[in-house]
């Protein structure tokens, strides 16, 4: 017979304690004179030899003229050697003590992969919400698994692709599973083993499954596959970090030029040095959200260690991008004199979006110190994108001499259980989604890719929410009203405002539609991703136009929603 990891350590735990209670009855048989209080410290001090593999009838009692100071230190030999037996087993039967107590874990949650970005999570569940959970480790010696045990959560070693390390950290019992790994083939892979489980077993255990994909593809065909909707237990949503990060960032961005008594119209040009995941997310979400003016004349400069390469991946996936901002691709070859005068950010710095998003802290932190010596005379600030480092920002915080760096991307900030639910951050956004669909009505002009609920919509049309969200601020602060706003039924645009707003929301929207690959067509073609209102506003029929007038009047209601 085949025994599980569990059953082997609770068998392990059992013999032990067979061995300790079978040596404390045969001692008080043998040396009946240790029953007595006297001889209790050399009573344990027998039964740990034995344990450990000593004679269990070897040496007598000591005499009773034994100085009490002997006595005493024999006592705290006694602790010492007990101390010390603890932490052997601790380290022997530490892995089937976590099963053990796993074993008991009801409503739980279950985090795959101790990343920086794992344990970040695990002290949110701890510090927002008071709760354990349990970690599932494929690496032995994993640098953060102290840090996580620390806080009070479990952690399993094994392969989460293994359905039998899934059922010791009790998926059939868990309220909760987040599979945080960037390699996306091995989320799919644990998730249908998640799945077996249950069929095999038939649980009735309602599970709420959140999976890090970054491929929005990837995502619909997972959906289109229908493997969530097999077992109506498992429930899957999905989400990805840098997308999250950058929706964080660009929704950051008007509240600090708000401070400083900057308009966000005032900003013409995004210029990015490092082009790594977090900085290609947030390249599409400038591309969907940062229309600020009626002209759309921003431009994006993104300098690259592949800067050809990256230039062509991305013509590659975004063809009609070129339609949206002008988007350039520049070689940085580690000197920053050229591209401080490429750019003219001396000159215009003001009316400069200054990011640096390599892939490592170091990298940005180096390149933000760097740019900030060679720009001393200029006043505009530079984002520095920073995972780590908590006490490093805090230093910078306090340096006036370095008040210009600002530092986002925080790990304490995106790797909480809220950020990763998307609980708060889609909640306009689903509800711009719901009032849509009310407003159609069951009209059959628009495909049921972008009717359906929210929970089963399209990544397409989720993110066509999602941007008409994140732009709201935007158009707040474009017409000099503050944000966030403190009462939405005090909201009222003037009629010029709401015709300004207006043109600036179609161009949004055609940018979304030209991330997505449509294009102008005579009439809509889903198939062909072809759409007659993907022209000027000049030339936009008036109840097209009109459609993008009631967007903006319809945002009190959405806000009050």
């Amino acid at each position: 017979m085949n025994l599980t990891r569990r059953q082997k350590g609770l068998l392990g735990i059992a013999f032990v304690c067979f061995l300790i209670i079978i040596s404390w009855i045969g001692l008080s048989k043998f040396f009946p004179e240790s029953n007595s209080f006297r001889y209790l410290p050399d009573r344990i001090y027998r039964i740990i030899k034995i344990v450990f593999g000593g004679d269990p009838s070897g040496s007598g009692l000591e005499t009773e003229n034994v100085p009490l100071e002997l006595i005493i230190a024999k006592i705290c030999a006694i602790g010492i050697l007990l101390f010390g037996a603890y932490k052997i087993i601790q380290k022997v039967f530490s892995e089937q003590f976590n099963l053990m107590k796993a074993s008991f874990k009801k409503n739980h949650l279950i985090s795959i992969g101790i990343s920086k970005k794992g344990r970040q999570l695990f002290k949110s569940l701890k510090d927002d919400y008071q709760k354990q959970g349990i970690a599932i480790e494929k690496e032995t010696e994993h640098a953060d698994i102290n840090a996580v045990k620390k806080q009070g959560h479990l952690v399993i070693i094994g392969n989460a692709e293994d359905e039998n390390t899934l059922i010791e950290a009790g998926i059939k019992r868990a309220s909760t599973l987040i599979v945080f790994l960037e390699n996306e083939q091995t989320v799919i892979e644990i998730i249908e083993s998640v799945q077996d489980i249950y069929d095999k077993s038939k649980c009735q255990n309602e599970l709420l499954c959140f999976l890090h994909i970054s491929n929005p593809r990837l995502i619909d065909l997972v959906k289109n596959t229908g493997i969530h909707f097999q077992n109506n237990q498992i429930q899957l949503r999905f989400f990805n970090i840098h997308k999250m990060l950058a929706r964080q960032f660009f929704s950051q961005i008007p509240l600090d030029m708000q401070k400083v008594g900057k308009s966000i119209a005032d900003i013409n040009k995004i210029v990015f040095l490092g082009y790594g995941d977090f900085a290609k997310a947030m390249l599409v979400q400038a591309l969907r959200i940062f229309h600020t003016s009626v002209e759309n004349d921003l431009q994006i400069s993104i300098y690259s260690d592949h800067a050809d390469k990256d230039r062509n991946y991305f013509s590659e996936q975004y063809p009609k991008a070129d339609k949206i901002f002008p988007v350039r691709f520049h070689k940085f070859e580690g000197t920053f004199n050229e591209m401080i005068e490429k750019e003219e950010v001396m000159n215009k710095g003001d009316q400069t979006l200054f990011i640096t998003a390599f892939d490592q802290d170091q990298a940005n932190l180096n390149a933000g110190l760097e740019l900030l010596e060679k720009t001393q005379n200029a006043n505009f600030p530079i984002y520095v994108l920073n995972a780590e480092g908590k006490g490093l920002r805090k230093l910078i915080n306090y340096s006036t001499d370095t008040d210009r760096i600002k530092f986002f991307g925080q790990m304490e900030e995106i790797c909480n259980l809220e950020f990763i639910t998307g609980q708060k951050q889609d909640k306009l956004a689903q509800a711009i989604h719901d009032d849509y669909r009310k407003l159609l009505s069951g009209a059959s002009s628009e495909s049921e890719k972008y009717t359906s609920d929210w929970l089963t919509l399209s990544e397409d049309a989720k993110d066509a929410s999602r941007a008409q969200a994140d732009h709201i601020p935007y158009k707040f602060l474009l017409t000099n009203k503050s944000w966030p706003v403190a009462d939405p039924n005090q909201v009222s645009f003037s009629t010029e405002e709401i015709e300004t707003l207006a043109i600036i929301e179609h161009n949004r929207w055609m940018a979304h539609r030209y991330i997505n690959g449509w294009d102008f067509g005579e009439s809509r073609n889903d198939e062909l991703k072809l759409h007659p209102s993907l022209i000027p506003w000049e030339i936009l029929s008036e109840s097209e136009k009109q459609k993008d007038r009631d967007t903006i009047l319809r945002i009190k209601i959405l806000l009050n929603s």
